[in-house]
């Protein structure tokens, strides 16, 4: 089975399409860039064509209070480094995002005992949703975080999204998202408290997963520049696909 990122899961639909261009759309969340954002088709080649999808963004976003421009290329393309810099010029960062997959056949699976690890349980919401909102905390701020708690809910509610934990002393030190597909799985969101880092629980979290839901594949989004990347190569995950995205985060 071939995967793309067109198997990732996401909250937002295409709310416009052209022979150019997407335009996905999450009308919950008018924070999510990740959400809310232009997917271009045909790859520029001047600074004229360019414009042409910022303006294009713009426009679709003006009145729906999206205070934000973000643009995505197709997979695997690059744009010519004239045009970067140009787009760095005009107050636009660039992340690139690599998909990753698992044949899980090819894997010896860890058994992951020694690890108090759990499908998330009504009691135990209270402090997930806290756990999260210090992660948000964390990489975003607060405005954010208040904006996120909404969207947790929204999964625990989902039948296809399962929550993972892992505990130490009956605290939440680590969590993960499972989404169920046909004959594949997505992990999502997985995080580890800081002091708990290097002692396998985010690869504990996933052979956990492996073992619950019998699932041929696994898929995840890695940051091309964040270090886990790595953990998941060492763990058999191999990179299938790239993604590139502009920002500029502020109008």
């Amino acid at each position: 089975m071939q995967h793309s990122f067109i198997n990732v899961h996401t909250k937002s639909k295409v709310a416009l399409e052209t022979e150019k261009y997407l335009i996905h759309r999450r009308i919950k969340s008018k924070l999510s860039y990740s959400d809310n954002y232009l997917e271009i088709k045909e790859i520029p080649k001047n600074e004229d064509e360019l414009a042409y999808y910022i303006d294009a963004c713009r426009e679709f976003f003006r009145d729906k209070s999206v205070n934000f421009i973000n643009l995505a290329l197709p997979e695997n393309t690059e744009l010519d480094k004239k045009l970067v810099k140009f787009l760095k010029n005009n107050g636009y960062t660039n992340t690139e995002f690599d998909l990753y997959r698992l044949d899980v056949e090819k894997i010896k699976i860890i058994d992951a005992d020694n690890l108090n690890i759990s499908v998330l349980e009504k009691a135990d919401y209270p402090e997930y949703i806290d756990f999260n909102y210090k992660i948000d905390l964390e990489f975003a701020n607060e405005e954010w975080a208040n904006h996120n708690k909404e969207s947790i809910y929204e999964d625990i509610r989902n039948e296809e999204i399962v929550q993972l934990i892992a505990k130490e002393n009956n605290k939440i030190i680590a969590s993960v998202n499972i989404i169920l597909n046909d004959n594949y799985l997505e992990v999502d969101n997985l995080y580890v408290a800081e002091k708990y880092r290097k002692k396998g629980i985010a690869s504990g979290l996933i052979h956990r997963a492996i073992k619950i839901f019998n699932k041929k594949y696994i898929i995840l989004i890695a940051d091309s520049y964040d270090t886990p990347k790595y953990m998941y190569e060492k763990m058999g995950f191999e990179h299938i696909s790239s993604k590139i995205y502009f920002l500029k985060s502020e109008l």
